[in-house]
Order: structure tokens, then C-alpha cells, then sequence
């Protein structure tokens, strides 16, 4: 399998982001990413500086932020942009799924802890942040979920007490998935497949008194990323390689990883099962010799999930379990105790 590592869910100057599109390709390029997807809100406008494909050896995706008041949908693997429904959510959905393309419910259950007191002090700072969760949780259709987004992690108990704190050391404050949206995403995928992916919600804009960015595009670019995995390599053809990433996410052939963390490259998840090898996203079945395996990078723990309850814990570069029932497999890995790597699930039948 090839793998590549993909910085997702980018904003530019075409809505509330910050950069172009050659300083964003520049970003990616020194954050060592393989490909990027830029989605601004409710339009795709960055085109007018460039067509998606291959740039600067940088492979450019554009898609769409769909965006009412609330439930934002990332649409990804779509040619027009999609005007946002303010009534329904389930029709944003349909809408991407009619132009063929892979579309995530973004950041669900976000939340922002504001200051215990001083509000007013949080507002001149320019941190009294909004947040859009998703609230129709009936709707049908939708090919996965962001699992873990940085930007939203960061900015959770981000206030004027704090803020110099985040801005030195923003890795720190930074704590892994919402433990709602985990849940979520484990819920879903024992009724169907349910793709987790890791972004960013990247804007790069002057927040602190208007005049410093947060955290950069360069910054961000290398922090939460999601890896696909690929039977063949890239043939640099802008078209060909652009429908692999989408095939992927929707597989779910990939993993996230908070990447500042330490570099997850190389990490593998599969079972074995009668002399076949399955990866993430495919169903296995169960047969009387079903091994699963995780391959870290460097030691961690290496934590495996059955059905959303941790069934085991070990402590290594590697994990060889023996499977003797059906359900949803994952692995997640910490380092020093910290968030780090997210599989996504084998289903075993």
C-alpha cells in the first residue's frame, strides 16, 4: 500500500481564511503534506486562482464548506458549488451525494469555554469565538464524520487569561477528539460505515488584537492530518490522482494523526483472516485463524477498540491480537500519554 498524508479542510481569502492559494501550496509544501483540500465557505472561488490538480508538486483538491447557521457539511469530489439549505441539513447531503462526491458532517459538538470572567476583555482581544455545531443528528446519507479537528480543539478553553499560551505553545493545549463525537462515530459504525477523517479548520486569520495570526498555515499544515492508503502510487495525472484521495476517503483507507505529536508515517492496522489481508474499511470475515496487527512508527501504546469499548492495551512498536468475534475494530496510539494516531475501523462479519 502507498501512502500519502493530506492536510484537510483548508480556508482561504475566497471566505474567512487568510492566504492564497500559492502562499497555502507554499505552507503545505514546507509542512511536508502530499495533497491539500481547500474548502471555503459556501463557494469555490479560489479556482479563479488556479485549477485543482497537481502544483508545485503539491496535489490541490478544492471543495466546499457548506455553511448555514449550523450543521456545516465538508463536500469533497464536487465540480459546482452547493448553496446552503437553511432548513435541512438532509438536503445539503443529497446535494453532494448527487454530484457523486464524499461529504463529512464538520466538527460536531464543538463547544468554546469562554473566560470566567472579564468577557469584555475576551471581545477587544477578539476572542470571543462563535462556534457551529451540528444539531440534526436524524439525518441519513453522509459518508463520515470529522472525528478530530485541530482548530476547534484548540480553541475550546481558549480565553484572555490564556491566549499568550496557546499562541507560544499551541500543541499543549490540544487534547484529542471530543469524547461526544468518539462516541458518535462508534455508535454509527455498528449500523454502517461511517469514515472518520482528522482536519484543521485552517484560517490563518489576525485574531490577537487583529494583528498576529493564531496559528499559521504553516503550523497548521503539519498538525492533524489524514493519511490515505493506496493500492498504487500517484501517476501525477491532476485528474486520476485527485479521484484516488476521494476513493480512499470514502473507503475509509485512512488513518489521522496529530503530526506535531510525532510523524505517524508508516503506521499500519490490518487483519489477517484465512490468508487474506483486509485494510481499514473493509469488512473481514471471521475465520478460526484472524489476527489483528497494528505497526506503529516508534513505541507507543497502541490501544484497540471493539464495538467503542477498549478491549486491549499494550506498549511497543507493534500489537498482534487474535480475533474471535464480530464487530468494529479500531486502534488508537498515545505517546507520553498524549493523543496521536486514529485507525480507522475493519468490520468483521
Amino acid at each position: 500500500m502507498f501512502e500519502y498524508t493530506g492536510a484537510v479542510h483548508i480556508h482561504s481569502r475566497h471566505s474567512d481564511g487568510s492566504g492564497s492559494l500559492r502562499t497555502i501550496i507554499k505552507a503545505a509544501r514546507r509542512a511536508g503534506a502530499d495533497f491539500i483540500v481547500i474548502t471555503d465557505h459556501n463557494n469555490m472561488g479560489i479556482r479563479k486562482e488556479g485549477s485543482s490538480g497537481w502544483r508545485d508538486d503539491i496535489l490541490v483538491i478544492i471543495g466546499e464548506e457548506i455553511s448555514p447557521r449550523y450543521n456545516h457539511y465538508m463536500a469533497i469530489g464536487i465540480e459546482k458549488e452547493v448553496p446552503p439549505d437553511e432548513t435541512s441539513a438532509q438536503k445539503n447531503i443529497d446535494a453532494v451525494a448527487a454530484q457523486g462526491g464524499v461529504g463529512f458532517i464538520a466538527h460536531p459538538f464543538c463547544y468554546h469555554r469562554p473566560s470566567p470572567g472579564w468577557a469584555w476583555l475576551d471581545k477587544l482581544l477578539k476572542l470571543d469565538v462563535t462556534v457551529y455545531p451540528w444539531n440534526d443528528l436524524d439525518v441519513e446519507g453522509f459518508d463520515g464524520l470529522e472525528v478530530w479537528q485541530y482548530m476547534y480543539d484548540w480553541v475550546k478553553c481558549v480565553n484572555s487569561f490564556n491566549i499568550f499560551a496557546h499562541v507560544i505553545a499551541p500543541n499543549w493545549f490540544v487534547t484529542g477528539p471530543n469524547a461526544r463525537t468518539l462516541k458518535m462515530w462508534d455508535e454509527l459504525n455498528m449500523t454502517r460505515k461511517v469514515v472518520g477523517i482528522g482536519t484543521l479548520d485552517a484560517h490563518a486569520k489576525p485574531r490577537v488584537l487583529g494583528m498576529f495570526p493564531a496559528c499559521s498555515y504553516k503550523y497548521l499544515l503539519g498538525t492533524v492530518r489524514t493519511h490515505i492508503l493506496t493500492p498504487v502510487p500517484f501517476a501525477r495525472a491532476s485528474m486520476m490522482d485527485e479521484q484516488t484521495v476521494i476513493e480512499a476517503l470514502r473507503q475509509g483507507s485512512c488513518f489521522f494523526a496529530n503530526d506535531k505529536v510525532a510523524d505517524s508515517t508508516g503506521f499500519k492496522f490490518y487483519v489477517k483472516s484465512e490468508g487474506a489481508t483486509y485494510q481499514m474499511g473493509d469488512q473481514c470475515p471471521l475465520g478460526h485463524e484472524t489476527e489483528l496487527f497494528a505497526v506503529l512508527p516508534i513505541e507507543a501504546e497502541v490501544r484497540v477498540i471493539h464495538d467503542g469499548k477498549l478491549v486491549s492495551t499494550a506498549h511497543g512498536e507493534s500489537l498482534c491480537k487474535r480475533i474471535n468475534r464480530r464487530g468494529v475494530f479500531r486502534v488508537e496510539a498515545r505517546l507520553k500519554n498524549r493523543p496521536w494516531i486514529f485507525s480507522n475501523p475493519i468490520y468483521m462479519v
